[in-house]
């Protein structure tokens, strides 16, 4: 596995590569009881870990949208791999688990979902939120979880984020896990990015990225998009989650839902284009008291 940090050279893949495909992923919290599971989820105690009808809901509907999708390049995994111990949000403490499990699970998991159906030749991860990797002094449970997935697959991982330079066209990515709290609209904390890295990088005559990616905001998804202005090519994307809404999202004053699923990218040298392939998780239904 190869760690990529801010002062380490920035890697170039697929370099010969006109046209690169990939998926783009995140948020998938193994072992909250609204994150999927692998088929055999046990505990070190040997005890197995029945899933509900809504996470076997959810896997079945991620598979089936994994085997259209099929074959790719490029797994990109942008953090929050599985849900960590979480011992305080906002100061209230919430729960305690097993993170050693949870990091078993996330890795039976991708081997089950997108490793079976989509056998990405790279897969490029990031560190999620500090409450949900943190595992101890020192400890971070993403990079655990692409350790894991090393086993079987060739892994980058960026810590805590990372940029890199992909296919022929050599466009630039910045991938990291948090997203802008700016709410003006949806593409405004995209917007408030580019102004930030502009910034930046022509203070210190560094590349402007190509293309942005976040995530953690798991009511905001979007596919890549076209955000250029005049000649120069930029894009954006927000990848979906796979976890359901919690008991803190349902408490919020206003309603939110998770959006739930998977983007596809398309780098054709400088063009990017993808979709979003969402699952159908959230239907309302009627019961007779």
């Amino acid at each position: 596995m190869k760690i990529v940090s801010r002062y380490e050279a920035t890697p170039w893949f697929y370099s010969d590569t006109e046209n690169v495909t990939g998926i783009i992923t995140g948020d998938w919290h193994i072992a909250d009881k609204y994150a999927p599971l692998p088929d055999q989820a046990c505990t070190k105690e040997g005890q197995t870990i029945k899933p509900s009808k809504f996470q076997r809901q959810v896997k079945k509907e991620l598979i089936e949208r994994l085997k259209s999708i099929g074959k790719v390049d490029v797994l990109i995994i942008n953090g929050d791999a599985a849900e960590g111990k979480q011992l305080k949000s906002f100061g209230v403490p919430i729960n305690d688990a097993d993170t050693d499990t949870q990091g078993e699970w996330a890795f039976q998991f991708y081997e089950e979902t997108f490793y079976k159906y989509c056998n990405p030749d790279k897969v490029i991860m990031t560190m999620g939120t500090p409450y949900h990797v943190m595992v101890g002094i020192g400890g971070n449970l993403d990079y655990q979880i692409a350790d894991k997935i090393n086993r079987i697959s060739d892994v980058t991982f960026g810590y805590p984020v990372i940029q890199f330079y992909l296919g022929k066209g050599k466009m630039l990515w910045d991938v990291r896990h948090r997203v802008s709290i700016a709410t003006v609209n949806r593409l405004m904390p995209l917007e408030k990015t580019y102004r930030m890295f502009y910034r930046e990088c022509i203070e210190n005559g560094f590349d402007v990225p190509d293309v942005v990616g976040r995530a953690h905001n798991h009511g905001v998804v979007f596919a890549p998009t076209n955000v250029s202005m005049g000649k120069r090519k930029m894009y954006g994307w927000h990848s979906p989650c796979l976890k359901g809404s919690d008991v803190y999202g349902e408490t919020l004053s206003y309603p939110s839902s998770p959006k739930l699923g998977v983007l596809t990218f398309n780098q054709d040298e400088c063009k990017l284009s993808g979709d979003y392939y969402p699952l159908s998780v959230d239907g309302r239904r009627i019961e007779k008291q």
